[in-house]
C-alpha cells in the first residue's frame, strides 16, 4: 500500500474507532496500564448499545445457521443455545428460512429449523433475550404468514426484531414496491401496531448500495450486515455503509466474521481472535457466528470476554493479511460487480 493511502487508511479507521469509544461501544483505554477501563461486571460479556432500541446486547451473539439449522442436530442446537444463554449471550438471530437440506430433507421442509431448534429453548428462556428473525417475503401477505410461522416455531407470542431478509443489489430499482399497500413494510408497520414486533430492520451482504438506499428511505432500527477483515479490499460496507447507520443510530450486527471458516482456509490467514477482534473494534452493536459445536461457542465467548479494542495500525495488518485472498473471503457480495480480469 503506498504511503499516502496508508495514512488515509490508518485516518479513517482511527475516526471509526474513536466514534466507537465515544458512542460506548467500548470501554476507554488506561494509558497508564493499556487495559480497558472498568465498564461492568468481572468475568460478564460486555455490553452495546443496540442502536436506539434502548437495548443493550453482548459484543457477541449467536447466530441461527451452521449446527442449528441442520436437521437430525436438534439436541446439539439445544446444548448450543442454553449454553450461550447461560454464558452471557442476550441476543439470539433467526430466519424464517434457515434450514439446510439434504439428500433426504427438501428446502421446503429444512425452512424454519432453526427456528424450530430455538422454540426448543424460547418456550421456557424468552425472556432473557433479545429475540431477532427475518422475512424473506417482499409482500405483505406472504410476510404475514411467515410471521405467523415464527411466532408457531419460536414458540412465542412476540419478536423483539423482525427484519428484510437478504435484500439484494438486484432489487435497488424496485425499493418502491416495499413501500406499496401490499408491501413488506406495511405487514411490518401493521405488526409493530399489533405489538407482535417491537422493533424492524434489514438485512443484507452483497451491496452496501441497497442497504444504503433503505436506510435512508426509511427509519429501520437496526441492520444485519456482513463485515469482516477482508471487506475494505471491495466494494466496502465499512466505508459505504457503516457511516450511514452510525448516523441513524441503528443497531448494527456484523455477520460473515470468518467468511464461513475460509479465513482459515489459505494456510490460516489470520485466526478467529483477529477476525472477531477486527469487527468488534469498529462500531458495531455487536456480531454473530453460526456454529458447529458447544466448543466453538466457548472459545468465541472468551474472546469476547477479553476483547480489547484494536489500535488503527494493528487492523491495517489484519486487512493487509486478507488481501492476497480477498475475492474468496467475500464471496457474498455481489458476483455481478466483480472486477472482469477475476
Amino acid at each position: 500500500m503506498k504511503r499516502d493511502n496508508l495514512n488515509s487508511r490508518r485516518e479513517f479507521i482511527q475516526k471509526l474507532l474513536t466514534a466507537a469509544a465515544v458512542a460506548g461501544f467500548y470501554p476507554l483505554i488506561d494509558p497508564l496500564t493499556g487495559s480497558p477501563l472498568k465498564n461492568g461486571i468481572e468475568g460478564k460479556m460486555p455490553l452495546r448499545p443496540l442502536g436506539k432500541t434502548g437495548y443493550k446486547v453482548g459484543i457477541y451473539s449467536l447466530g441461527g445457521q451452521a449446527a442449528i439449522e441442520t436437521p437430525g442436530k436438534e439436541a446439539l442446537s439445544v446444548q448450543i443455545i442454553n449454553r450461550a444463554i447461560d454464558l452471557g449471550i442476550n441476543y439470539i438471530d433467526t430466519a424464517a428460512v434457515y434450514g439446510r437440506t439434504s439428500d433426504t430433507v427438501s428446502k421446503e421442509n429444512a425452512a424454519g429449523q432453526s427456528e424450530r431448534n430455538m422454540g426448543q429453548v424460547m418456550k421456557y428462556r424468552r425472556k432473557e433475550v433479545f429475540l431477532a428473525t427475518k422475512t424473506n417475503d417482499r409482500t405483505y401477505d406472504g410476510s404475514m404468514r411467515l410471521l405467523e410461522k415464527s411466532l408457531k416455531n419460536l414458540q412465542t407470542d412476540h419478536i423483539d426484531l423482525w427484519q428484510i431478509h437478504n435484500l439484494r443489489t438486484a432489487e435497488i430499482g424496485n425499493i418502491d414496491k416495499f413501500f406499496a399497500t401490499d408491501g413488506v413494510i406495511k405487514a411490518m408497520e401493521k405488526a409493530r401496531d399489533q405489538k407482535i414486533v417491537k422493533f424492524l430492520g434489514i438485512t443484507g451482504h452483497e451491496s452496501p448500495a441497497i442497504l444504503k438506499a433503505m436506510a435512508e428511505r426509511y427509519p429501520f432500527d437496526n441492520v444485519l450486515v456482513a463485515i469482516n477483515a477482508a471487506d475494505k479490499h471491495f466494494d466496502p460496507f465499512i466505508e459505504k455503509f457503516l457511516p450511514v447507520a452510525n448516523a441513524q443510530n441503528m443497531g448494527i450486527v456484523g455477520m460473515k466474521i470468518p467468511a464461513r471458516d475460509r479465513i482459515f482456509s489459505h494456510g490460516g490467514i489470520i485466526t478467529i481472535k483477529e477476525a472477531m477482534d477486527y469487527v468488534m473494534s469498529l462500531p458495531v452493536s455487536t456480531i454473530i457466528i453460526g456454529l458447529d459445536d458447544v466448543a466453538q461457542l466457548e472459545e468465541n465467548i472468551a474472546i469476547a470476554k477479553s476483547f480489547k479494542p484494536l489500535s488503527a495500525d494493528q487492523m491495517l495488518a489484519i486487512e493487509e493479511k486478507t488481501k492476497p485472498y480477498y475475492k474468496d473471503l467475500q464471496f457474498f457480495k455481489n458476483q455481478s460487480e466483480w472486477p472482469a480480469e477475476w
